[in-house]
């Protein structure tokens, strides 16, 4: 059995908000399991999915998942982005990051550090890893219109006050 679909279940067991069944389980698992062998610690990936509350209302826990294993895999593995010797203890149980929530922990961090392990604000409306600019939802949860010059099949969000294209766009 693959090590993601061992521990999703784990998870789900712990935090029955998180429990994955059926092809959603082996879907994810798979994923989980691709991150775990890209260097990732079971404990590592836990903290990915279980320390961030799950926005209200919840519309889909597998899509959740999904969208913080999609934000796990986009950066390297805590332990490989450190340098080894200046490198926290991602082994020991949260200690350094659970202890130091204030403004004086996080400036005490080195900035391999904060880059290695900065955390993911997600959108409070549906989960996905992106917020709007000062706002607690996405864009698309805020309705802004689609960006009308993005080429692709998934154009982002333009600001409502803007000229109708996304900061990408108008940056080009």
């Amino acid at each position: 059995m693959h090590p993601g679909i061992q521990l999703l279940p784990e998870i789900g067991a712990s935090r029955l908000d998180l429990l994955l069944t059926g092809k959603v389980l082996t879907d994810q698992g798979r994923v989980a399991t691709v991150v775990l062998e890209s260097g990732w610690s079971s404990e590592q990936l836990r903290h990915v999915i279980t320390d961030r509350p799950l926005p209200d209302p919840v519309t889909s826990v597998g899509a959740i998942i999904a969208a913080r294993l999609r934000a796990a895999q986009a950066y390297p593995p805590p332990a490989t982005a450190a340098e080894h010797h200046d490198a926290p203890p991602w082994d020991e149980p949260y200690a350094s990051v659970t202890t130091e929530r204030s403004s004086t922990g996080a400036a005490a961090r080195t900035v391999t550090e904060a880059l290695t392990y900065r955390g993911l604000v997600e959108c409070a409306g549906c989960g996905v890893p992106a917020t709007a600019p000062g706002e607690d939802l996405c864009p698309a949860c805020l309705g802004w219109p689609l960006c009308r010059t993005c080429p692709g099949p998934t154009p982002r969000r333009a600001h409502p006050d803007g000229d109708g294209r996304c900061r990408t766009c108008a940056s080009a």
